[in-house]
């Protein structure tokens, strides 16, 4: 939660906590939260927790009061409240008035210890803080023994025991009442992850699109937070892991997830950075970052033969094979105008419109899989806007975004110069065996 100028100390806020928090919960915060969020955020929800039982429900209080229980500012109280919300224990809500500075925090009860364990993101961040030992230890302390096998139930049914009787004057109540408020874990968005970039990785293959159910989606969003994933990335695990009648094995994916972290990071697993770290450790690398600049690497015959699952047509070479010849883009960024028109055009590789976009980019002088994503969102943001709205000076519609058949006049004010042929960066004409699989291709035409 972003918090501005509206927080002051006589900042008014309510707590919204219908569920009663026992001694149990207190148990499963300090062995497996407390690690994770550190003594001072623990003991802030401890506070909020048993504080709201010394007030009415929804009672007004003002911040002024957590400075001075606390003793701490609101600018650490902030920070503290970011752990909270970003493990799932506290859900932060405003006021939509503009001039009622109103703050509601809602109190989530801890995971299970079950449901802890099978989360992805948080026992993956206890082993990791803890170890393997120390780890192994806690949870031997949460579990309970399974019921012994070999009894048959013998419980009696309610009709068997009580009868109904007169039900006159009788209604269902639509009253709140108290009741549990579990956490669902990690405060992830099926938003955080592509998924319309993942389904068209999947073209072709046999993984269907209703095997992706809620729970599949929110475990596929938390693998690709936890290992640094991408779409591409996500689609290499699941196919070994999804079988035409049975779906997506959930268990199977975390395993292969890990793997697949595993066999990129040298064995090593990743650890949870803490909002408070430092800056170098703070900052998080996105998965797309790592995607794009993966692509720069990547040869654009061996993009396009993944695509294509390694059986591109005559069609799609010649267009691969003609945006070497005839532009001076780089790898990267044939590789990411491949991905881009793969999606826009449901995996038609379009020869004019590929074409007219890889001339546009070379004319802006784009020499990076970076610029290009840059472009496209550019583009993106733009379409989004009013068509009333007011193009800043200079700014020039590029044609083949452009749904006109005229495309908009050329002016000089954007473009960049386009590099010489002598630029360090490596071009596709640079790569000798590439080059040979052009000139054979050419000649078998």
């Amino acid at each position: 939660m972003n918090f501005n100028e509206r927080l002051k100390p006589n900042t008014e806020f309510m707590v919204y906590n219908p569920a009663a928090f026992e001694k149990s919960h207190l148990n499963v915060l300090n062995e497996l939260y407390l690690p994770l969020i550190h003594q001072d955020a623990a003991m802030a929800y401890i506070y909020l927790q048993e504080s709201s039982a010394y007030y009415e429900a929804l009672e007004i209080r003002f911040h002024k009061e957590i400075m001075d229980e606390l003793n701490m500012p609101l600018s650490s109280f902030s920070r503290i409240l970011e752990k909270l919300e970003g493990i799932g224990l506290v859900r932060s809500f405003v006021s939509d008035e503009a001039h009622d500075d109103l703050f509601i925090y809602e109190l989530l009860q801890p995971l299970t210890p079950e449901a802890f364990f099978k989360d992805p993101m948080l026992s993956l961040y206890l082993h990791n803080h803890l170890g393997p030992d120390a780890y192994k230890r806690k949870k031997d302390r949460l579990c309970y023994p399974r019921k012994p096998e070999h009894f048959t139930e013998v419980t009696r049914k309610f009709t068997e025991v009580f009868q109904a009787g007169n039900g006159e004057g009788y209604s269902i109540p639509e009253d709140s009442f108290r009741k549990d408020n579990v956490s669902t874990g990690p405060n992830i968005d099926l938003d955080d992850f592509d998924f319309d970039v993942l389904f068209t990785h999947l073209k072709g293959t046999r993984i269907d699109r209703a095997f992706f159910t809620k729970e599949v989606r929110m475990l596929i969003v938390k693998l690709s937070v936890l290992f640094n994933l991408n779409a591409y990335d996500m689609k290499q695990i699941l196919l070994p892991v999804t079988t035409q009648y049975a779906g997506i094995d959930k268990e199977q994916l975390r395993y292969e997830a890990r793997k697949y972290y595993q066999k990129e990071h040298k064995g090593k697993l990743p650890a949870i950075r803490s909002s408070d770290a430092e800056p170098e450790q703070k900052e998080a690398k996105h998965s797309s970052d790592s995607y794009i600049e993966r692509l720069e690497s990547i040869s654009p015959l061996d993009r396009l033969n993944d695509i294509r699952n390694h059986q591109p047509s005559d069609s799609d070479l010649k267009l691969v094979t003609d945006i070497i010849a005839k532009t001076s883009l780089p790898n990267g960024v044939i590789n990411l105008l491949l991905e881009y028109v793969y999606q826009q055009k449901e995996g038609n590789l379009n020869y004019p419109y590929t074409m007219k976009i890889a001339r546009d980019w070379e004319e802006k002088g784009i020499r990076s899989a970076r610029e290009a994503y840059q472009s496209i969102m550019e583009f993106r943001k733009q379409r989004n806007t009013k068509r009333n709205s007011r193009e800043r000076q200079g700014e020039r519609r590029p044609a083949w975004m452009d749904d006109k058949k005229q495309a908009a006049p050329k002016t000089d004010v954007d473009k960049k110069p386009v590099p010489e042929k002598g630029a360090v960066q490596k071009t596709a004409k640079d790569d000798p065996e590439l080059q040979k699989m052009i000139d054979d291709f050419r000649k078998s035409r």
